[in-house]
């Protein structure tokens, strides 16, 4: 296998768990987070954190905007409607909804083993059905199948990203099964107006003062916000939010507006975190092993759905 990763073949997908490995010292151990005096640290989860230099001001492009070029630690996210972390874009405060929390014991277990499916979000009844009849085991995932995740499960996935950023735009490089991202940031460019809906949707960005603001949309309407499974329809738009604090941190907002499936629009914030210099980013081969698992029936070969959604 050498130095790539691997999908874990486990129902959910690549994204169930880390995949076997660990990085060790490279050829940039001499150096720390971005290009400051070293520290050491292992790869993934935020581990090394403790060992970065002081955070200093937050770097610049020549245009005067954050750079948000790095490598960095986002947070794993399984399960984006967890306890205390879906908030209200309008205030940030914990969303206030009808039935929140109501058991639903006709739903199909969790996805990811951690208790049975509640009310955890605002759904519409379309958005609901989606949710409790979500079942990776017997009917597939998408993910298990070594499709594109999106844009969503990209992010929420927990082996890191790496941005490049210019004047005109960020590229973002996904560690999960090697994938890319373009955002253009330049009001000048502009997408094909024929260009078809995608796995990860269609980005353009524009700043407000220092933070920097993505805008997601055409998807497909085959991909799932993350490993628990809740869904969104084509007709998603996914607002990201990146500012750089200092030279170390970034603070990630999420919405999701999507009125086909949630009856309010919901947030997440997160904290992502500058990985030591030695911690680079690795290949990633989810078909390495779960292509055999799907050819020989351990892991149920995902089809498309029939109901247009």
């Amino acid at each position: 296998m050498g130095g790539d990763r691997s999908g874990d073949g486990r129902y959910a997908g690549a994204d169930a768990g880390a995949a076997p490995g660990w990085r060790g010292p490279g050829a940039q151990g001499a150096q720390g987070a971005q290009g400051a005096p070293a520290g050491g640290g292992a790869r993934g989860g935020g581990r090394g954190a403790a060992n970065l230099p002081p955070a200093g001001p937050t770097p610049r492009l020549p245009n005067g905007k954050p750079d948000l070029s790095g490598h960095w630690t986002n947070p794993y996210t399984p399960d984006m409607a967890a306890r205390g972390s879906v908030l209200d874009p309008k205030t940030r405060m914990p969303l206030q909804f009808a039935r929140m929390g109501e058991p639903l014991p006709d739903a199909r277990p969790s996805a990811t083993g951690r208790g049975a499916r509640t009310y955890d979000l605002p759904y519409t009844d379309k958005g609901l059905k989606h949710w409790k009849e979500y079942d990776p085991v017997n009917k597939g995932d998408y993910a298990g199948t070594c499709l594109p995740f999106g844009m969503s499960r990209n992010i929420n996935s927990p082996h890191g990203l790496q941005m490049v950023q210019n004047n005109d735009a960020l590229s973002i490089m996904f560690e999960q099964n090697t994938w890319f991202h373009f955002v253009p940031t330049n009001p000048a460019f502009k997408w094909p107006a024929d260009i078809p809906e995608s796995w990860n949707g269609v980005s353009t960005g524009h700043w407000d003062g220092d933070t920097l603001i993505i805008e997601t949309k055409g998807f497909n309407g085959y991909t799932r916000l993350d490993t628990s499974g809740h869904p969104h329809s084509k007709d998603l738009v996914m607002t990201n939010t990146l500012k750089r604090i200092d030279s170390n941190t970034i603070e990630h907002t999420v919405t999701v507006h999507d009125p086909v499936t949630y009856t309010q629009d919901w947030m997440n914030v997160r904290t992502w975190r500058i990985k030591p210099a030695n911690d680079v980013i690795m290949e990633y081969s989810c078909e390495e092993n779960n292509l055999d698992n799907i050819l020989n029936g351990a892991i149920k070969r995902w089809t498309p759905p029939e109901d247009e959604y």
